[in-house]
């Protein structure tokens, strides 16, 4: 039941990304950038520089924030707390649940361009790359999770249908503004590879392997952050 339940709560929302990052990837297919300086560019960089580095990116890294929202705090607003407290069922599942749930839906996502990008460049005689495509979806999911874990996070502090939402997009702002003085690289940022990606000699893409301590270190508080999470959530009174 609470598996059918996290679903039913989150699907909207879910479905609606999905269809975002669909468009937006056809849109990349169909309609080719051109450079960001305005030069030439090829087919797989004017990929990149749309759905990787630039708009669907961006608009992945936000709206995954809307993902995250939820738990018992904003069912007590909505007069539905006391049933899910009912259920034989401990409060650490209340929150494990919701949680891979949204871990789930979040790899959904970050797989979508990887498995829309090959398929619909092949409709304009063109190719994208799997393995580069699936590079970018470790990327998106491994530093987007530290995204839906600030979020989620807040929506179990915090009351209120936008404050967990406005707080995680305060708190991601903030960690690029703090990153940029100690060196240290912006969330969005990572998810687009760059270092990871670099721009060749002959001004297109050169994939160089996966920050894999970057995305450890991002897991990690994420796992942290829903950790602490389930230990509010248990001491809470409702």
């Amino acid at each position: 039941m609470l598996w059918i339940k996290a679903w039913r709560e989150t699907r909207t929302r879910f479905l609606l990304v999905a269809a975002i990052l669909a468009a937006m990837c056809a849109w990349a297919v169909f309609f080719p950038q051109t450079g960001m300086d305005g030069r030439h560019i090829d087919f797989r960089t004017s990929i990149y520089e749309f759905v990787y580095y630039g708009k669907a990116k961006g608009v992945f890294g936000i709206l995954v924030i809307f993902m995250g929202t939820g738990g018992l705090l904003r069912e007590r607003s909505l007069r539905t707390a006391a049933f899910t407290l009912s259920l034989p069922v401990s409060r650490l599942r209340l929150v494990a649940v919701p949680v891979t749930v949204g871990l789930a839906e979040l790899a959904a996502l970050a797989l979508l361009p990887a498995m829309l990008l090959p398929i619909l460049s092949i409709l304009v005689g063109q190719t994208y790359p799997l393995p580069e495509a699936l590079q970018f979806s470790i990327l998106w999911f491994g530093f987007g999770s530290i995204i839906f874990a600030v979020a989620f996070f807040f929506s179990v502090i915090a009351s209120g249908e936008f404050v967990a939402p406005a707080a995680a997009y305060l708190i991601l702002m903030l960690q690029g503004y703090v990153g940029l003085a100690i060196g240290m690289k912006f969330v969005l940022e990572a998810m687009s590879g760059l270092g990871t990606v670099y721009r060749g000699a002959s001004g297109n893409l050169v994939a160089t392997g996966l920050p894999w301590g970057s995305l450890a270190a991002y897991s990690a508080a994420a796992l942290i952050l829903f950790a602490a999470s389930g230990l509010i959530t248990q001491r809470r009174d409702f």
